[in-house]
């Protein structure tokens, strides 16, 4: 422990002038009350160079404590899911791929894959998140596969898939594929959010129905969003 944690240990509801004059003001008194190992640190501190302002101690120690905490707290929460992402990666990726190869979406109809999606969503929602994108990226030529990711997130709220479900939705719009680029557009009509808005807003795509269909999903989330 040091020895500023051993002076909060003692002392925790006084500001750091008021404690440093109560040790100066009765030193005879207070240094039989200090632990031995304060009394041997007792003349060397030098409140002046180690907390060069007048905040309360109490406040000071913790601020260090919760920063120490905090770092603590994100390798442990990093390594968490760096090892979910890699279970998925191994474990259920191949029966993910499968099932998006031999599904068939149906309006109103939840598939096996959406399942699984939702399952792994509700154990580690982030690490699932970077694990679809990945396979996104990873099968963004095999079109079943993209189809079948962007039929799944299209059935989403915003929030849930946010922020890898957009990201995808705004590479499909660059896919050479018409039906994958409508996807996307689908997905963003389906989130109704002035973000979905203001990407549709910068899309340009050179098939004709495709940008008539942008454009009147652009005026219906303008329609929808100005009732908000």
């Amino acid at each position: 422990m040091s020895f500023l944690s051993e002076l909060f240990n003692i002392r925790t509801s006084k500001s750091v002038s008021d404690f440093s004059n109560s040790l100066f003001e009765n030193q005879e008194t207070d240094v039989l009350d200090l632990p031995q190992k304060v009394k041997t640190n007792y003349f060397k501190f030098d409140f002046e160079r180690e907390i060069n302002t007048t905040n309360n101690l109490n406040y000071f120690l913790f601020d260090h404590e919760i920063q120490l905490s905090n770092e603590q707290i994100s390798s442990s929460e990093n390594r968490i899911n760096q090892d979910r992402e890699n279970f998925l990666r191994i474990s259920i990726t191949p029966t993910f791929i499968n099932l998006l190869h031999e599904e068939d979406f149906e309006f109103g109809y939840k598939t096996r894959s959406e399942e699984i999606l939702i399952e792994q969503l509700k154990i580690n929602a982030l690490a699932t998140r970077n694990w679809l994108n990945e396979l996104f990226i990873k099968y963004f030529s095999d079109e079943v596969i993209l189809i079948g990711i962007l039929r799944i997130i299209g059935r989403f709220n915003e929030q849930t898939i946010f922020p890898q479900g957009q990201t995808m939705a705004l590479a499909a719009l660059s896919h050479k594929n018409d039906e994958i680029k409508e996807l996307g557009i689908r997905a963003f009509e389906k989130w109704c959010s002035y973000e979905s808005l203001s990407i549709l807003k910068k899309i340009k795509v050179e098939t004709t129905w495709l940008q008539d269909y942008v454009n009147q999903v652009i005026i219906d989330l303008k329609e929808e969003l100005c009732h908000y």
